[in-house]
C-alpha cells in the first residue's frame, strides 16, 4: 500500500486545485470508457475509490480474486490521476457507507458511477 500511495501522490502533484464534481466508483465499475468519466473533462472530476476490509470479510473471496480486485482499483486510481482526474483513495476497516459519509462531509455531494 505504501508504494501505491507514493505513486498516487506523485501523479496527483501539480494538479490544479479547484472545484470538482466527485464521483464514487465501485470496484465493479472501473472504466473511463462510459459514464461521467467518458463525458466530462478530467480536470473537472474527482473519483473516490474505497477499499474496505469489512466488505472483504462479508464474502468468501478467494485470496487471489481479492488481490486482483484491489490491484485493479489501485491501477485504475493511478490511470485516472495520470489523466488529470483528482483521486481520493480510502482504505478503511469500516463499511463503504461509513467511508462515503465521512468523505461526503468533507468534499460535498457525491455522484455514483453507473457505466
Amino acid at each position: 500500500m505504501e508504494q501505491f500511495r507514493a505513486a498516487l501522490a506523485e501523479r496527483l502533484a501539480g494538479q490544479p486545485a479547484g472545484a470538482r464534481r466527485w464521483l464514487y466508483v465501485p470496484y465493479d465499475q472501473l472504466t473511463d470508457a462510459a459514464g461521467p468519466l467518458a463525458r466530462a473533462a478530467p480536470e473537472t472530476l474527482g473519483v473516490l475509490l474505497v477499499e474496505s476490509v469489512a466488505k472483504a470479510r462479508t464474502r468468501p473471496y478467494h485470496k487471489q480474486k481479492l488481490a486482483l480486485v484491489l490491484a485493479n482499483m489501485r491501477h485504475f486510481a493511478l490511470e485516472q490521476a495520470a489523466r488529470g482526474v483528482a483521486v481520493r483513495y480510502v482504505a478503511t476497516r469500516g463499511t463503504y457507507r461509513e467511508a462515503l459519509e465521512r468523505v461526503a462531509a468533507e468534499l460535498g455531494p457525491l455522484t455514483m458511477m453507473a457505466a
